[in-house]
């Protein structure tokens, strides 16, 4: 049996449903897995009964973003209290900042067909994956195409207004709600941390895992093999979490290695304690 701890539904900016995943994760002998959208739980208003029906496992997740020294990173959070008021809050917030909706206040500047009104009942081909906005800048004629949205809006439009109730938030905090919500707090796909500052690496985790980190993403398939080992080697000498996914977006990311199950992770290759 594999494990895969990292999928998007259509819920956030993947093109398949949950029953999609189930579907594709039974077929490729993935019978562990969390959908982990963007600051949504809303695929688990179906997933357990699709699970239960499918004879399948899942662990309850999402990913947020955190502030470390000035930078945002992507924080996987597990096995939480789905009705802690504080999560609550802070996943709406992110959400709406997800949403995007300042964007499109910015860009009604220049485009006046658009309105925040008309854009929160917008329905979007959710199968085709990615993100709200930029489907309704092509529907209002601000751009000819979906490539060509994504290649200039945010650019022009993206700097945050009133309407940004982003929910910021820093690692010490975030590790402490996950934590008080009896949750894991897990750190997303480092790999790119680790190519950045190598010999700097293992110190950085050490103080993140005083600010509370329980866990590290330490299987993911862009990770180099030493990327990898020195996850895996510092959370067992730490006695912290080890988790892997795909991160899987279906078809609107068709990267190598990135879809259910790609990856060989058994559960005997993880430490899930607390987290299932």
């Amino acid at each position: 049996m594999k494990v895969d701890l990292h999928i998007h539904s259509t819920y956030s900016d993947s093109s398949r449903s949950p029953e999609e995943i189930v579907a594709l994760a039974k077929r490729r002998n993935v019978g562990l897995l969390s959908i982990c959208d963007h600051a949504t739980i809303g695929a688990y208003s179906v997933l357990p009964e699709i699970c239960r029906d499918n004879g399948m496992k899942y662990v309850l997740g999402v990913e947020l973003e955190v502030l470390w020294k000035g930078e945002s990173l992507h924080m996987l959070a597990y096995n939480f209290d789905p009705n802690d008021a504080e999560m609550k809050t802070f996943m709406d917030k992110q959400y709406r900042a997800i949403e995007c909706e300042y964007i499109v206040y910015n860009m009604m500047q220049d485009y006046p067909q658009m309105s925040l009104e008309e854009y929160r009942h917008f329905a979007y081909p959710k199968e085709k994956g990615g993100w709200k906005y930029l489907y309704y800048a092509v529907a209002k004629g601000a751009a000819k195409s979906y490539e060509e949205a994504n290649q200039t809006i945010y650019s022009r439009y993206g700097t945050p207004n009133h309407l940004s109730d982003f929910g910021e938030c820093n690692m010490w905090d975030f590790c402490k709600m996950v934590r008080q919500a009896g949750g894991v707090p897990v750190l997303a796909h480092p790999g790119y941390l680790h190519e950045r500052n190598p010999g700097g690496f293992a110190s950085m985790l050490s103080e993140m895992r005083a600010c509370g980190l329980g866990g590290i993403e330490c299987y993911y398939p862009s990770h180099t093999r030493e990327a990898t080992d020195t996850c895996v080697h510092f959370c067992k000498n730490n006695d912290m979490r080890i988790t892997g996914g795909c991160d899987c977006h279906g078809e609107f990311d068709k990267s190598e290695g990135f879809t259910v199950g790609a990856l060989e992770i058994s559960l005997s290759m993880l430490d899930l304690k607390g987290i299932l």
